[in-house]
């Protein structure tokens, strides 16, 4: 038992690291928009190629040289490449024109919206700690925006466009994501996913298209931390992770995302948030918390025998269902809730 307790803080401390690169990631790009020439597609673009080359060197020595994903998978990839491709360059783009904090609360709801997505399509009315989760986490965009004041209509409207966008394009990435896992390991599909978005750039962007100003080599430094420390180690933190935790639980603790990528902008940009703001923030966390808390209730009880020996009825909940209470990453990656 002590064994398990260290394997569970080791993993709990591997998410909180992934966590906090992933919020210094999006503070650092904040910054680089401010201070620089460089734009959010060459920045997208560097990310994706870093962090890309990065774990395409790490699959050929887990996979030892057999790298080349199975010919059926291409097409899925093809497709979550391009989807990976759009909801970073979104993201980028809707933090080089709002707080980091608010673009990070607006795209964080995506499960929540997932959710709704589903039980629209499925003509199903949500179980009733769905419900309070979508309360919470629209609750909590209203407060954080500022919708029903003044100062929402200061927020840049192309901003806002773009983090509705992020969302939309998180929707798609993660259910693309959940498709490929079927079919391939966490590192291979999070590597030729990357891959396909980096040449998706190139192709927009060749490189001797990129604005000169946006490569000074005083910027190289950044935009190999943005690749490395942004992209490549954070997956990395997480897919360690889940040999200590189930998808689950360390979905909940990726939430620590916002709170990390809030306080550095705190800290480091001076992005103050209002009283409403904070308690915004919160109630998208706690409705995020309860869809994860959902599932794994679900999946405790999908797992303990049925009377009769007949299965858990899985339409109603647990881990077939997209979106119901699963991490981002867990679904962009192709990992699978494991109770």
């Amino acid at each position: 038992m002590k064994g398990e307790g260290r394997g569970r803080l080791r993993g709990y401390l591997l998410v909180g690291l992934a966590s906090l690169l992933f919020g210094l990631n999006g503070n650092l790009a904040r910054k680089l928009f401010d201070e620089s020439a460089l734009t959010p597609l060459t920045l997208v673009e560097w990310r994706m190629l870093i962090g890309g080359a990065c774990l395409l060197v790490l699959l050929g020595v887990v996979q030892r040289g057999k790298v080349l994903p199975p010919r059926r998978s291409w097409g899925w990839l093809l497709a979550l490449g391009l989807a990976m491709a759009l909801v970073a360059y979104s993201y980028f783009m809707a933090i080089s024109r709002l707080p980091v904090a608010i673009a990070l609360v607006i795209q964080f709801s995506t499960p929540a919206w997932l959710v709704l997505g589903e039980a629209l399509w499925r003509r199903r009315w949500p179980a009733l700690p769905v419900l309070g989760a979508l309360l919470l986490a629209g609750s909590g965009l209203v407060l954080v925006t500022g919708a029903w004041q003044q100062r929402f209509l200061r927020l840049d409207a192309l901003g806002l466009l773009y983090a509705v966008l992020s969302i939309l394009s998180f929707a798609a990435y993660l259910l693309l994501g959940r498709r490929v896992g079927r079919e391939l390991p966490a590192l291979s599909a999070t590597t030729w996913g990357a891959i396909v978005a980096a040449l998706f750039w190139l192709f927009v962007q060749p490189p001797w298209r990129i604005p000169p100003a946006s490569l000074q080599p005083g910027l190289w430094p950044a935009l190999a931390a943005v690749g490395i420390l942004g992209m490549a180690l954070p997956f990395l933190g997480e897919l360690a992770a889940l040999r200590y935790l189930d998808a689950a639980r360390v979905g909940i603790a990726a939430m620590l995302e916002l709170v990390a990528g809030s306080a550095i902008a705190y800290l480091w940009l001076g992005e103050a948030l209002t009283l409403d703001q904070l308690v915004g923030g919160l109630l998208v966390m706690l409705g995020v918390g309860l869809l994860h808390y959902e599932e794994l209730r679900r999946h405790a009880g999908s797992s303990s025998p049925q009377p009769g020996g007949a299965p858990a009825d899985m339409t109603t909940g647990g881990c077939s269902q997209p979106g119901r209470g699963e991490d981002p990453r867990d679904l962009a990656v192709g990992r699978v809730p494991e109770g």
